[in-house]
């Protein structure tokens, strides 16, 4: 009589791990899809393609499943999330792909845990637990460590552009939070990409970007890193990840933050021969640390009897 719900809780389990597998594996992926697509795609062309395509293919999902009917909310929220998680963050990653090492980058990025708490005090008044505290403490050190002097020559601009990618990711995060899709989460996730994508097309039309693809010299390379980003990253990863949040809990949901990292590092090192300092290497041990903490959940207050 119980086979059935102890099947069931397996299969819902086997989902979930297999959801939280493909985001660790196909998001920490992206960094090195970005680079391989950008060496011959402008890189706001390339991010503005990649996003409508993905975009277009889950509308058309969406329409086949009679879901496709479109409200004014929905319209606001695509275009709030499109220019801050798309036009902003992923935009600009596509961008300083160019100078950074992957594994560097994915770094940079995984600070969002951090940005998104500050954010949310900020914006909310949600104070953070003493163990997030400490978390955030350590995210600052470690970045610290990773950006002295003595650590190398990171170039300025790609460096602090990624951190404001990273602060923009977690506002549109935020945002997305606060401002929950009420009909399919696969409707919205298309306007989102629509919306984001159409934005990167504007900017890329203006830095001139159009005008200067050449597609007779786009390299094979170049178009698999541009079908992983859409077939992996776009529709497969996100999708995976917005199953995350619906089925698990928020601090196993993100610890994408912490992994991601670690994967974009192996990649880097494996597919272009990236170098990782000790310092680097202990850097990142202290910011994936601080991370890791932020991601614990609070403890409840001992319940008083008598």
């Amino acid at each position: 009589m119980t086979a059935g719900p102890l099947a069931a809780v397996r299969a819902v389990d086997a989902r979930l791990i297999c959801a939280l597998a493909l985001v660790w594996l196909l998001w920490g992926s992206t960094y090195a899809g970005m680079r391989l697509a950008v060496q011959t795609i402008p890189p706001f062309a390339m991010a503005s393609a990649r996003f409508v395509l993905a975009g277009a293919v889950l509308y058309a999902i969406c329409v086949v499943r009679g879901r496709a009917r479109v409200t004014r909310d929905d319209l606001v929220r695509a275009a709030v999330t499109g220019a801050t998680l798309l036009l902003l963050a992923n935009g600009i990653t596509a961008w300083t792909v160019q100078f950074l090492p992957t594994g560097i980058n994915s770094l940079l990025l995984s600070l969002s845990p951090v940005w998104m708490a500050l954010i949310a005090f900020a914006w909310g008044g949600e104070r953070p637990t003493r163990t997030a505290v400490v978390g955030m403490l350590l995210g600052f050190a470690g970045l610290a460590l990773l950006l002295q002097p003595k650590n190398g020559a990171l170039p300025l601009w790609p460096v602090i552009l990624a951190l404001l990618s990273s602060i923009s990711w977690s506002f549109g995060a935020i945002y997305q939070r606060r401002s929950p899709a009420v009909g399919s989460l696969a409707l919205a996730t298309s306007l989102q990409m629509l919306a984001g994508g159409g934005m990167l097309g504007i900017e890329a039309g203006l830095f001139g970007q159009w005008r200067t693809l050449d597609v007779h010299a786009i390299s094979v390379a170049s178009l698999d890193g541009f079908a992983w980003l859409v077939i992996f990253g776009s529709l497969l990863g996100y999708s995976a990840f917005l199953y995350t949040m619906q089925t698990a809990t928020t601090a196993l949901a993100s610890t994408y933050a912490y992994v991601n990292p670690i994967v974009a590092v192996l990649i880097g090192m494996w597919l272009f021969h990236e170098r990782f300092t000790p310092i680097e290497a202990l850097a990142s041990a202290i910011i994936l640390g601080g991370v890791a903490l932020m991601m614990l959940p609070a403890r409840s207050a001992p319940v008083r009897t008598g």
